[in-house]
C-alpha cells in the first residue's frame, strides 16, 4: 500500500457580513502532487487536540504543514488580533493544532514538510523565531516577496547551499521561485538550518541536520509543478521518504 500524507488545513469561519457556515478548506495544489508522486492525500481538519493529533499521527506516513490564510483572506471571518500580527496571532486556534501536528511529527522522526506558514510554523516549534517586521516595512533590496501574479509564474531567484538536502534534491545551485509571504525565519531552530536564501539574504528554505527528512520551504513549490516539472522532484523525494517511513514501521511491528 502507498504511504498516507497528512495535510494540514485551514478553518474558514465563513465571509465576513454573511451567516456562511464554518468548513473546513486546503487547496488542491497541495493534493494533486502527492496523488501524482504515489501517495494517498488525507486531509487533517484544524482542531485543537493533542490526544488526537497524536492518533491521527499513528495512521499516516507523512505530514505536509500547508501555507496561506493565515490572515483575512477575500473577506473571509477570521480570529485575528491586533497588530504586531505574530503566527499565534493571526490565526491562534490554527497556531495551536499546527503545533500539536509538528510536535508530534519531529518526535517521531517522521517525514515533515512545510510551505510558506508552514516553514514558518516548524521554525518557531523548532525553537527558531521570525522577523519582528514584516517584508513591506523593511528594503527587501529589490526583491518582490508578495508577488501579484499567480503562483504558477516564479518571480525572484534563490541560491541554494551546496550538498543540502534541497540543492541535491533540485539538482541545481540557483532556481527561480514564487513569493507570497510577510513574515520570514531569521533563527531556524534547535538542529535545524537555512539552506537557501534570496538575493537580500532573507531564508527561502530550512531543513533539519538531525532527522530524516524534515524541510520547509518558503516558496509554493505546489503552485508551480505543472509548468515547470522540477518542482515536482521535491514531493517525490517526500513521498519516498514517506514509503520508507511506512516500511520501517511495518519491519519493526514484525
Amino acid at each position: 500500500m502507498d504511504p498516507v500524507i497528512g495535510i494540514s488545513c485551514f478553518c474558514n469561519l465563513g465571509k465576513i457580513g454573511t451567516d456562511e457556515t464554518p468548513y473546513y478548506r486546503v487547496s488542491r495544489n497541495y493534493i494533486e502532487p502527492i496523488i501524482k508522486c504515489g501517495g494517498i492525500p488525507f486531509i487533517i481538519p484544524s482542531f485543537i487536540s493533542e490526544s488526537l493529533s497524536e492518533k491521527i499521527l499513528n495512521i499516516i506516513n507523512g505530514l505536509i504543514m500547508t501555507g496561506g490564510c493565515g490572515s483575512s483572506d477575500k473577506d473571509d471571518r477570521i480570529e485575528v488580533k491586533e497588530k504586531p500580527r505574530t503566527l499565534r496571532g493571526q490565526n491562534e486556534r490554527r497556531y495551536i493544532a499546527d503545533r500539536y501536528l509538528i510536535e508530534a511529527a519531529l518526535k517521531r522522526n517522521m517525514p515533515l514538510m512545510g510551505m510558506c506558514r508552514g516553514m514558518q510554523m516548524i521554525c518557531e516549534i523548532a525553537g527558531g523565531k521570525l522577523n519582528d517586521k514584516f517584508l513591506d516595512e523593511i528594503d527587501t533590496g529589490g526583491v518582490l516577496h508578495r508577488q501579484e501574479s499567480s503562483g504558477n509564474f516564479p518571480t525572484h531567484m534563490i541560491n541554494l547551499e551546496e550538498g543540502s538536502q534541497l540543492q541535491k534534491i533540485l539538482g541545481v545551485k540557483e532556481i527561480n521561485v514564487n513569493s507570497f509571504h510577510n513574515q520570514f525565519c531569521v533563527e531556524p531552530g534547535k538542529n535545524f538550518k537555512a539552506s537557501a536564501w534570496a538575493k537580500n539574504g532573507i531564508t527561502e528554505t530550512i531543513e533539519s541536520t538531525v532527522l530524516n527528512f524534515a524541510l520547509g520551504l518558503q516558496f509554493h513549490p505546489e503552485m508551480m509543478f505543472n509548468d515547470y516539472p522540477i518542482f515536482i522532484k521535491i514531493f517525490k523525494a517526500f513521498v519516498d521518504k514517506c514509503r520508507e517511513y511506512k516500511n520501517s514501521k511495518s519491519h519493526n511491528k514484525k
